[in-house]
């Protein structure tokens, strides 16, 4: 696409660690907080820029704050803050796969929590822990309040920045994800055939390396040192294992027999339930097709003591010997992964 806007349109995928720090700069109003911001909103030289980062979606007051600064400070006629999101469950199953699986402290809270409610947390995958303890506690994305933020953060700016939001293209309802960003926002692109260039494929971490990882770390005291990199750390490395890993044997052919997708699926079943009235709300309020948040017809909401008890029965019902020699088996193929490349640098 760049080679075909020739100079029309600036792009700038932004860095987490300095969005980070920009964000509790702000909070704190602490000088230089703008730094890093400044720094990329002065070098662009197109008429019309793209500055993303998916982080930048729960982070209503920097987003504003950013939008702000560039009508006032580098003289840019109008900005458009715009969205995309999915269901809170999806969300976090996709977070879990990018960075979850990777954060010890994360890890090793959920397994407390598994051992202060008397749960065999060894019958359970890194990943199940984690939905269930996010069904449990009922910390949720709310992208509606989100939104409202975004909406008040901006209402200062005399009508020169819009909000834009929908929902990302599923296989039920399919749209050029590419084609509404452009519409959305009314970038004058001059390209004529969009489809060709809406291809999306975002690079995804192994399931060996996704459960060695998150298996392997999950037991290991919080006290003892890891190599593994954490979340935002290492993804190129991390890539080059999996690559090394797809071509080993399939270890992995066990894993639906020793751990029943139907916990899960109950789990983000519940999760779609206890956001439903919200994602409703967010719908309404930035114009968006309310199918796709709409929960499954078997979906139903659980109290905290009917989410332990499904948790109990399940576990009545695995096997802890395999799914030890199965999470050995998964840890070794990725600890030889990683060796080999490793050593091969």
């Amino acid at each position: 696409m760049h080679q075909a806007l020739k100079g029309r349109l600036g792009f700038c995928f932004l860095n987490p660690a300095q969005l980070r720090a920009a964000d509790v700069a702000l909070a704190k109003q602490s000088d230089g907080a703008f730094d890093y911001v400044d720094q990329v909103l002065s070098r662009q030289v197109c008429d019309q820029v793209v500055i993303s980062h998916e982080m930048l979606g729960n982070r209503p007051a920097l987003v504003s704050s950013i939008a702000e600064r560039a009508l006032g400070v580098f003289s840019f006629d109008r900005v458009v803050i715009s969205g995309y999101t999915r269901l809170q469950s999806n969300y976090h199953v996709s977070s879990f796969a990018q960075w979850y699986f990777r954060d010890r402290k994360k890890l090793l809270s959920d397994v407390k929590i598994f051992r202060d409610l008397g749960l065999p947390w060894r019958k359970f995958t890194a990943q199940e822990r984690s939905l269930f303890v996010l069904s449990l506690t009922g910390k949720d994305r709310n992208w509606c309040a989100n939104y409202r933020r975004f909406l008040a953060g901006v209402s200062h700016l005399s009508g020169r920045v819009r909000v834009v939001s929908c929902h990302m293209p599923t296989r039920q309802l399919p749209y050029s994800l590419l084609q509404h960003f452009v519409e959305s926002t009314g970038l004058d692109l001059g390209l004529e055939d969009l489809s060709s260039m809406d291809v999306r494929k975002n690079q995804s971490f192994h399931p060996v390396v996704i459960h060695g990882v998150s298996s392997f770390s999950s037991d290991l005291p919080a006290n003892r040192q890891s190599f593994f990199p954490g979340p935002h750390e290492g993804n190129r490395w991390l890539f080059r294992v999996c690559d090394r890993v797809s071509d080993q044997a399939d270890v992995m052919n066990e894993f639906e027999d020793l751990f029943s997708p139907a916990f899960e699926r109950r789990l983000l079943n519940h999760l779609d339930s206890r956001t439903a009235a919200d994602n409703h709300a967010y719908c309404e309020l930035m114009s968006v097709d309310q199918r796709y948040f709409q929960p499954s017809s078997d979906a139903v909401m659980m109290t905290g003591a009917e989410l332990k008890d499904l948790a109990s029965q399940m576990a009545k019902t695995r096997r802890l010997k395999a799914i030890q020699t199965f999470n050995r088996s998964i840890e070794d193929a990725f600890f030889n992964a990683a060796r080999k490349e490793i050593v091969s640098t």
